[in-house]
């Protein structure tokens, strides 16, 4: 399995986890993610972003915010219809196209790099095989 391939995977998966924490009813909720719920989409939306900023080229990564925002949007609307102690709230749509465009800038400043750091740490095990 070539690098890009496997970090595509990653990104998928990293979108399934979201949607799952996303979509669990929110007394199943470990603890840990009781943070702030605005600056939690904000953060979850921001790291989403700043990672695929570095599997995206730049001229593309409008694709990347329009994409987080609908994806954003369409879990807001399933917390609203599920009824399982989560709520659809637009307010979080907000943070979470904030975060999108705060993790866009994030990459922008060079996280973006990301790829080639795991390229030269993979090539680096390999050589010293």
């Amino acid at each position: 399995m070539n690098l890009l391939r496997m970090e595509w995977t990653v990104g998928v998966v990293l979108l399934l986890a979201a949607t799952v924490v996303c979509l669990v009813p929110g007394h199943e909720l470990p603890s840990s993610f009781e943070l702030n719920d605005k600056i939690s989409h904000l953060v979850g939306h921001g790291a989403l972003a700043a990672y695929f900023t570095g599997l995206v080229p730049r001229k593309r990564w409008w694709k990347i915010l329009l994409l987080l925002l609908i994806f954003g949007a369409v879990i807001e609307v399933a917390q609203y219809y599920m009824h399982v102690g989560r709520e659809g709230d637009p307010r979080d749509v907000f943070a979470n196209g904030l975060g999108a465009c705060l993790g866009l800038l994030v990459g922008f400043l060079g996280v973006s790099r990301w790829p080639q750091l795991v390229a030269w740490l993979f090539r680096r095990r390999e050589v010293a095989r």
